[in-house]
């Protein structure tokens, strides 16, 4: 069951949340959602906790989203903006689901911890993706492309594939470790990774890792196997 956000919430205004969360230090950097779009943005507020059973999708037109509480989504967030529609998800509270995508002018942000218990992948970040996480971010992988950044103020669990001189320092590059990756979301057969390949893969269950290498990569990194 795939579920869209705006359904599970109420529409209000930058005016009405500005009197609740004005003082907080995400405030500007999520009102300045309205200013970068030249189209009318879907300005959305949910108080949590949120739970649902399937995945969650939030793309196309431009939005600005809060959801105040914890959030738990046992299928997939997905987040995809055309990069011209920079649009805001801020989550005040710990965040649970299987998968996080996102990309083009998706941003994310979650102010405590992020568990997926399989993958976040971001691409196209030109158009200003992010994902920002205040606690600790743990997943199988964060596999980034080159232009797309990800960070979290206390650490990232994770194996970490992205581009260098972002906030995250990535444990292998693109094309480094192809030995690590399910030859079916490799491209063409390899060294590359083909992240909607990946975002394929770990949406329907399917191996992105092969087993016994992503075991022995994460002995090395010192996580949980």
């Amino acid at each position: 069951m795939t579920e869209n956000i705006q359904d599970s919430g109420t529409r209000t205004s930058m005016n009405e949340l500005k009197e609740q969360y004005g003082e907080q230090h995400w405030w500007s950097w999520f009102e300045e959602t309205a200013s970068l779009n030249d189209e009318p943005v879907y300005i959305g507020y949910i108080t949590g906790p949120l739970q649902i059973d399937g995945d969650l999708i939030l793309d196309e037109d431009p939005w600005a989203i809060i959801i105040d509480g914890n959030v738990e989504v046992k299928g997939t967030i997905i987040c995809k903006t055309p990069e011209e529609r920079v649009s805001t998800l801020m989550i005040l509270g710990k965040l649970q689901a299987r998968n996080l995508f996102f990309s083009g002018g998706a941003r994310v942000a979650i102010e405590d911890d992020a568990t997926l218990y399989g993958f976040v992948v971001g691409t196209w970040g030109d158009g200003g993706a992010s994902l920002n996480v205040t606690g600790t971010l743990t997943a199988r992988g964060v596999l980034l492309d080159a232009h797309t950044p990800a960070k979290a103020t206390k650490q990232i669990d994770a194996l970490i594939m992205c581009g260098e001189g972002w906030p995250a320092k990535p444990d292998f590059l693109d094309g480094d470790q192809p030995e690590l990756f399910d030859p079916g979301v490799l491209d063409r057969g390899g060294p590359f990774v083909d992240l909607n390949l990946v975002r394929n893969a770990a949406q329907a269950g399917a191996p992105v890792f092969d087993q016994a290498a992503e075991q022995a990569r994460r002995k090395a990194k010192g996580l949980l196997i």
